[in-house]
């Protein structure tokens, strides 16, 4: 296959993955919070993968500030600095980040006013290492019921293998999360005649519930959560 082709085998695979996962196997019933939450994580934890292969490739320079290790008194450890912000925050029109895209799904131009990354980013920050860290701030209407960190240890090392058995270029993770993130909000919304949501989430609120769960992902130690992979360009 061709990069393409392999972008789109990967985007049709992660939205096929995370519908089915969330989907109540009797009923069929989608847990729209939690499979947003999910998506998002993952989102963020592929943003750090991404950023560590663009430093890999020369895609990036390394400097003082491009990829920050953060121990806690409990020897977790957690990750910040350029790089992954590149990925998850900030982007260009020829790398864009994961907010450049998924705050598509909110179809709203005025989404940046709403939702702000950067103060959850800064919140984030501050709670790293504490009980409070990774938990979305969202409407407790949309029963986010399974913490970001536990969706990536769930789903995580799964789709890495399938992202590398694809052969997909790591550089090119944003733009499949981002794409399925725009797609995945219309289950979510309950806008989808075959599938019903639960609780369905206004698009405003899945681009925030989105960052909410992909900011403090994008922090964690891939050791950790067993996704640390010396990915071959």
């Amino acid at each position: 296959m061709n990069t393409e082709e392999i972008v789109k085998a990967c985007t049709a695979e992660v939205g096929g993955y995370i519908l089915a996962s969330y989907r109540d196997k009797k009923t069929g019933v989608l847990n729209a919070a939690n499979g947003v939450s999910a998506l998002g994580a993952l989102a963020g934890i592929f943003a750090q993968v991404q950023a560590r292969a663009m430093l890999r490739f020369g895609a990036i320079q390394q400097t003082e500030t491009t990829l920050v290790e953060i121990s806690t008194k409990a020897g977790d450890h957690y990750y910040f600095g350029d790089a992954i912000n590149a990925c998850l925050l900030d982007g260009s029109e020829a790398s864009p980040s994961f907010w450049n895209l998924s705050a598509g799904a909110a179809k709203d131009p005025k989404i940046g006013d709403k939702v702000k990354p950067q103060e959850i980013a800064k919140r984030a920050a501050k709670e790293v290492g504490g009980r409070d860290f990774g938990r979305p701030q969202i409407d407790s209407r949309y029963h986010v019921t399974e913490l970001p960190a536990d969706a990536v240890r769930k789903h995580g090392p799964w789709l890495l293998a399938r992202f590398l058995e694809l052969n997909l270029d790591p550089l090119l993770l944003m733009y499949v999360f981002g794409s399925v993130a725009q797609s995945f909000a219309a289950f979510a919304a309950g806008e989808i005649q075959d599938v019903q949501a639960d609780a369905p989430i206004k698009r405003a609120d899945i681009v925030r519930l989105y960052m909410e769960s992909a900011i403090p992902s994008s922090k964690l130690d891939l050791r950790a959560v067993d996704m640390a992979i010396d990915w071959k360009a």
